[in-house]
């Protein structure tokens, strides 16, 4: 739900959102929505829950507090490419 004049989510849909998240529960796109406009102290409080939420699932792979990376992963930044190499999903 939105306010009518400022068309942001109604503090009563950011607070269920916002609930959801902390809880752990997989949200819906309007929740996700609702949490995109998230600021001041409803973004710290996202922030943490997201937080706590990557915790329990490295916990849950046996992997606690461990997050890596790879400067060789191939990260697409579009869907557009020229090439026809058949490495990625965007052959056509």
């Amino acid at each position: 739900m939105t306010d009518a004049q400022s068309g942001r989510p109604t503090s009563n849909a950011m607070r269920r959102a916002l609930k959801r998240a902390r809880d752990g529960v997989a949200l819906d796109v309007t929740e996700a929505a609702v949490l995109l406009q998230a600021r001041g102290d409803d973004l710290t409080d996202l922030a943490a829950s997201a937080a706590r939420v990557r915790d329990a699932g490295l916990e849950a792979a046996g992997r606690p507090g461990v997050i890596t990376y790879s400067r060789k992963v191939f990260i697409p930044l579009t869907r557009l490419c020229r090439d026809k190499c058949h490495y990625c999903t965007f052959v056509t």
